[in-house]
């Protein structure tokens, strides 16, 4: 079957009134989750530069695919374009006291700070629990936690430096997404930054045509908010509507569009993402 009809055959489902719609969904999602898994290298005790490598079930979990290259390298790319940007934004790594990925899952990114807990304390976070279990016994060098769905998180009031999200905001729905913001707004410092990414314009032609239009009217498309925190969940946000979850306390201090800077983008390995950098003011 081509990808078109792939396609069209999903937007179909999507917009059908289906009964337990939901419910198969989530056991579609498991059962390509377990295929993938099996189908890919048995290995299982991997280091690459003393940090374990999780299973390929748990790296499907988090990226829908087993692949041990990109899961290592898209996450050294993407700490790697952090950095850049902490740099610009003269707060440079180096210089703050703790960072907090939410949705760590198992390290993809965090493990890449390894070299760094020496002065800067390393958190994560993730509301998987076989994916917080794994990285607690396998990243020593991050206080790793388990969140629940919604907030609050475990954390006071201004405890870190930098906080950031890839690929939470595209699987929740707006009112979750709205929570969110203001949750990690308040366990992050003045002066503090965060940093998110979204499915913006670069998505656009994935949803079928009057969810198009209504996102070209600027309204945030949502597809199965009822199974919101997987990856099956996915939110789409036109540019306009990002001001809808940034609340008083937040300034844009740099959006990366995919489709305006795509060598950019593709370097950090986060296209076809949007991206946003904030200050909590």
């Amino acid at each position: 079957m081509s990808t078109g009809w792939r396609r069209r055959l999903w937007h179909t489902f999507i917009r059908s009134r289906v009964p337990f719609k939901a419910t198969l969904v989530k056991a579609y999602l498991r059962a390509v989750e377990r295929r993938r898994s099996l189908a890919s290298d048995p290995r299982r005790d991997v280091e690459v530069e003393g940090v374990p490598v999780p299973p390929a079930r748990l790296r499907v979990l988090v990226n829908g695919i087993p692949d041990l290259g990109w899961f290592l390298d898209s996450g050294r790319a993407q700490t790697r374009h952090l950095r850049g940007l902490l740099t610009d934004a003269d707060r440079p790594l180096d210089q703050m006291e703790a960072i907090l990925e939410f949705g760590c899952g198992c390290g993809r990114m965090t493990r890449w700070w390894s070299t760094d807990a020496a002065r800067t304390r390393i958190y994560g976070c993730d509301y998987n629990q076989e994916l917080v279990r794994w990285s607690e016994s396998n990243l020593p060098f991050a206080q790793i936690t388990r969140n629940e769905l919604r907030p609050p998180l475990p954390y006071s009031d201004n405890t870190f430096d930098f906080v950031y999200a890839f690929s939470v905001f595209t699987h929740l729905s707006v009112e979750l997404a709205r929570a969110w913001m203001d949750e990690l707004t308040r366990v992050t410092r003045p002066g503090g930054l965060m940093w998110f990414t979204l499915h913006g314009a670069s998505y656009r032609d994935r949803l079928p045509l009057e969810q198009r239009e209504r996102f070209d009217a600027g309204e945030i498309v949502v597809w199965f908010p009822e199974i919101e925190g997987t990856n099956l969940c996915a939110a789409y946000w036109p540019d306009e509507s990002v001001e809808k979850i940034l609340g008083r306390d937040l300034e844009v201090v740099g959006h990366l569009d995919p489709q305006l800077e795509p060598a950019r983008a593709q370097a950090a390995q986060i296209a076809p993402h949007d991206s946003y950098l904030v200050r909590v003011l």
